[in-house]
């Protein structure tokens, strides 16, 4: 009986030994797994860091140059050039200066609305009243074939957003919309009100020439373009709708596009409806 007794106390012991060290290795493998993790989230990081500014040299190395290479130009050959080619050639210095400088603008919005101390300046206002002052002002950039429609909704209430930075939304898709949607002659600035979500929405449509499917998922991307050629010639920086998903999302809301070929693309918004 004592053996007996004795044996079930070393094995109670033996249990109790393996038990823990099954919860050492499981708590080992937990560290393990979650330093791989985060080894894996650090390269993921500095992976993207990697490529940004990669892209952000190549965006600046192209106009730098033009601006170098014309600039030299007119310094070294300025008697022998006709008096058009020097216009021509100071043309091009200050269109290739105009777009460092929209670069470098987007680059500082871009950071400051990805950095965590950022903060919005919310007040009281309505959507159909940015969308308004935004419309009207663009008015002036369009030929006489383009126009402006708009299909507000009636905001029986004010809600609290940054006024500033939603009217650079509105803007960044306007400007979208006449930089590369080839071919429009209206672009509608239309607000929906969603009561059962609680969500006021704003889109920004064209009837233009549309955008191909499988660049619909990367367009919010920084500096992804669908056209590259045509984007550089515009002046755009590639970083115009990245900054609006940022602002649109500071803001708890949410963005999203579609398009169809030939038909035009629609660009919308929700943003929370309450006061």
């Amino acid at each position: 009986m004592v053996l007996l007794g004795f044996s079930g106390i070393v094995l109670s012991l033996l249990r109790t030994r393996r038990k823990r060290e099954q919860e050492e290795i499981d708590v080992f493998s937990a560290v393990d797994s979650e330093t791989t993790s985060e080894m894996e989230a650090d390269a993921q990081s500095e992976g993207i860091r990697r490529d940004f500014v990669a892209n952000v040299s190549h965006e600046l190395r192209t106009p730098v140059a033009i601006v170098k290479g014309f600039a030299e130009t007119l310094d070294e050959d300025y008697e022998e050039l006709s008096g058009k080619k020097r216009r021509e050639f100071i043309g091009k210095i200050r269109k290739n200066s105009d777009r460092l400088c929209s670069l470098v603008e987007d680059l500082l919005k871009l950071a400051e609305l990805e950095s965590p101390s950022h903060s919005l300046n919310m007040d009281d206002g309505k959507l159909a009243m940015v969308a308004e002052a935004v419309a009207e002002r663009f008015e002036e950039q369009l030929d006489k074939t383009q126009s402006v429609r708009l299909e507000l909704a009636e905001e029986k209430k004010t809600i609290r957003f940054d006024p500033v930075k939603i009217e650079r939304v509105i803007e960044n898709l306007l400007d979208n919309a006449l930089r590369y949607a080839r071919g429009f002659s209206i672009i509608t600035i239309r607000t929906i009100i969603d009561e059962e979500r609680h969500a006021i929405g704003c889109e920004v449509q064209d009837d233009g020439s549309g955008i191909p499917e499988k660049d619909l998922p990367h367009l919010f991307e920084r500096f992804y373009r669908v056209d590259k050629g045509r984007s550089r010639e515009s002046g755009g920086t590639g970083l115009g709708l990245s900054i609006v998903k940022h602002v649109v999302e500071l803001h708890g809301g949410s963005i999203a596009v579609r398009s169809e070929l030939e038909k035009g693309t629609t660009f919308s918004f929700t943003l929370p409806y309450r006061a």
